[in-house]
């Protein structure tokens, strides 16, 4: 797994790629807990994601509850479809915000669209 973190104004980009399992799910959860204490908004762009297993998933009911208490918004953009179905089942999909592209996912935070 890597995580490339892109800062623009008050929205943060963290493309993920690779897998998120078990054995790294403590750098996800670490690098993004970090990240949501930096910004105003925090777009989780999966494009490259090949798989989120249940550590992932714990991940982001985590980070989801971090963004929350810390006045943070926190969306999910070009989740690949295994991803999406997973979420789906789990009843995660419901409880993010998400977009096709990390660009309209910046574009509905800042209201340009």
């Amino acid at each position: 797994m890597n995580i490339t973190i892109t800062r623009n104004a008050s929205i943060s980009v963290a493309a993920i790629s690779g897998d998120v399992t078990h054995a790294t799910a403590p750098d996800f959860q670490k690098s993004l807990l970090h990240e949501l204490t930096e910004t105003k908004a925090l777009v989780l762009d999966f494009s490259e994601l090949n798989l989120l297993t249940s550590s992932g998933l714990r991940v982001l009911l985590l980070l989801h509850r971090a963004a929350a208490d810390g006045d943070c918004r926190l969306v999910l953009a070009a989740v690949p479809e295994p991803v999406r179905d997973v979420m789906e089942i789990t009843g995660f999909w419901d409880q993010f915000g998400h977009y096709p592209s990390p660009a309209d996912a910046c574009a509905a935070l800042t209201g340009s669209n």
